[in-house]
Order: C-alpha cells, then structure tokens, then sequence
C-alpha cells in the first residue's frame, strides 16, 4: 500500500511544486504523442514543427522584438522549471518578456503538460540532465501515477454507473474543478468531485471556443495517426500538397462514388486524398469484399478507382495480409464515431459531415493553417 508520504509527493508533482529526478524523464510515451499533434495544432506556426523555431530566431524585427525562441532545448528554455513552463503556456509570455498568448482557455492542465512533454523529448540528454538536475528535489512517483492518484475519487462514482465500459482518458478543464472523461467517442464532465455528471459540449463563451470539440479533433487526429501511408490508398496532390483530406470510405456507397469521381478536381487544387476502408455494417455489409480485394491490388489507386465504378472483373481476390486493414479501419472508424460514408476529416481532426461537391470542399480544405 502506498503510504501517505507518496501522495503527498505525487500530489506536489503534479501540480508542479517538485519535478522528477535526472535519471529519467517524467513524462510517458503516450504524453509526447498527444503533445506532439497538441503542439502542431497550437505552437508549431511559431516554434517550428519539431520546436526547432526559424533560423534567425536570434534577431530582432523592425520593432526590436525577438522571433519566437526554439523549444528543443537549443534555446533558453531549459533554465526554467515545470510549473514556470506550464504557467508561460496558460498565461503567455508576456510577464517574462515575450509577447506569446496565453492557452489557458483552450488547453487542459493535462493537455500543456503533454505539449511540454513533447518540446521536451527533443532535448539532448544532456540538456534534460541539466534541466532536472537544476530543479528536481528528489526521487518521485512518475507524474501519470501522480495525476492517477488525483484522477480515481474523481472518477469513482462515474465508474460504479457505467459498469464494465472502458474510460478512455481523464483531464481536468480550463474551467475550475471540472473534469472531463472520454468513453470512446463521448465525453462527459463531471463536478463536484465527480458527484455529478453533465454530458455536451463544454463551450467558452467568451471566446466561443469549443472545447469539446478540441478535444475530439485531438483523438481523431491520434487515431488516424496510427496508420502508415502503405496502409492506405493514396491519390497524391498534382505538385505541392496545400492540405490533406482523409476519408472514411466504402466502395458501395453512392456519395463516395461521387466523391471519387471528381478526386482530378482535388488533386489539381493540391489536396492529397488519403483513402481509410470503412466496410457499412462491418464484414456482413456489401462493400466488404470488394474493399479487401483493393487493398490485396498491385496498383491499389486503379484499383480503387475501378471497384468505385463498379467494374470488379480485374479485382484480385480479397485475400493477402493487407486485407487485415479492413477490419482495422473499420474500428478505426467506430473509434471516432464515423456512422456513414464518406467520412472527411481534415488533417487537424475536424470532420466534414457527409458528401460536398468539389467547388464547396476544396475552399474549405484550404482554409485550414
């Protein structure tokens, strides 16, 4: 049993009064994979993409600001200690000089910390060794266990409800002593320690954020980040890729035939089209086998683009290893809550409900940062 000197700790951890030792690094694998789309998603236009910021992030602009500084540890940002981080992610830059906004009304004390898992994992040992060295006070409990500790009295009374179904993710809001929780592809907040549960959108209207819709967009673009390109069926943009469409697809449905059919007009405004198999109504539905044989073609685009126009004579039969990925995208699917077809997903997470003509899709793809 933990004794109570271990919850003291991990409560300290993880509201930032202490930090981890040296010897290894606080936060989990599965931190810096949220954190790296949260960062791309919030930080990337300034920072960089990887933390690495712009090259002359050294000089000053016409009005003797400095550019956005790296994050990747080439940069001053290891002299500062976790809750100095987390605290210039909520409230900004300004109280130490920069001129970065605050997140705090639209990133979860959850989700900054795995935007400064992220920025993190590109530091060079040596850097996170002096960076722990410098403020880590002694040796702790890990912070997923910390947060753990703080997660379960929330979450009691909502798993004695919801019997054997599995909780997904547990957060603490922008939004004082309210959590939120993912079970598959719903969310529900609860208050007052859990007491009470309240099932929506969590809207600041202030701002007009969604915040639920954030987060959904956070786990869809995980979700699709699981999968390769070779497990796909890829049109590629003519010349530069301005955006990504990915879409959820089943070769008997009449809208995604339609879809395909003006995928020319896609490519020439530079959209890449990244094709998921989503069978309607799982292995019993009746794009099912034609959708496995696709994915076993030499050449899967013809092939995709023959079973779209109902032509299955030159179809391989359905198969080889590959035709695993039908099952797999068809969970996939499920997982984020798709429920027909097409399915069109931005490459931030934000679904396009249903078939949209080409003249209507390709403004709104391209409007996206």
């Amino acid at each position: 049993m933990k004794t109570l000197n271990f919850y003291i700790a991990a409560l300290m951890l993880a509201t930032g009064q202490v930090t981890a030792s040296a010897n290894e690094r606080w936060y989990s694998d599965e931190q810096v994979t949220q954190g790296e789309q949260l960062f791309r998603q919030n930080c990337a236009s300034c920072h960089g993409q990887n933390a690495e910021a712009t090259p002359n992030w050294k000089q000053t602009d016409a009005n003797g600001n400095y550019p956005p500084p790296p994050l990747n540890g080439s940069a001053h940002a290891w002299h500062h200690d976790l809750e100095l981080l987390r605290r210039t992610i909520r409230e900004g830059g300004a109280k130490i000089g920069g001129q970065m906004p605050g997140f705090e009304d639209s990133l979860s004390a959850s989700e900054i910390d795995s935007i400064i898992a992220f920025f993190q994992s590109k530091w060079p040992d040596e850097i996170y060794q002096r960076w722990s060295g410098r403020f880590a006070s002694s040796d702790l409990p890990s912070l997923d266990e910390a947060l753990a500790v703080l997660k379960q009295p929330v979450t009691r009374l909502l798993r004695q409800r919801i019997g054997n179904a599995k909780i997904d993710d547990v957060a603490e809001t922008s939004v004082k002593d309210v959590w939120q929780v993912r079970i598959g592809n719903r969310y529900i907040y609860l208050l007052e320690g859990g007491k009470y549960a309240l099932m929506g959108d969590l809207v600041n209207l202030e701002n007009g954020r969604n915040l639920t819709e954030q987060s959904r967009r956070v786990a869809v673009v995980e979700t699709i980040s699981e999968f390769d390109d070779t497990d796909l069926v890829i049109f590629e943009a003519n010349g530069e890729t301005k955006a990504t469409l990915n879409v959820f697809t089943d070769t008997s449905c009449p809208y995604c035939q339609k879809l395909h059919s003006e995928i020319d007009n896609l490519q020439e405004a530079g959209i890449t089209v990244r094709y998921f198999p989503y069978a309607r109504g799982g292995s019993g539905g009746p794009g099912y086998n034609h959708l496995r044989s696709v994915w076993c073609a030499e050449d899967r685009s013809q092939a995709m683009t023959d079973a779209k126009n109902q032509l299955f004579d030159d179809l391989p039969p359905g198969d080889c290893d590959a035709a695993a990925m039908i099952d797999r995208g068809y969970l996939a699917g499920n997982k984020i809550g798709i429920s027909g077809t097409p399915a069109l997903i931005k490459s931030n997470g934000e679904k396009i409900e249903g078939y949209r003509p080409y003249q209507e899709l390709i403004p709104l793809l391209l409007q996206q940062p």
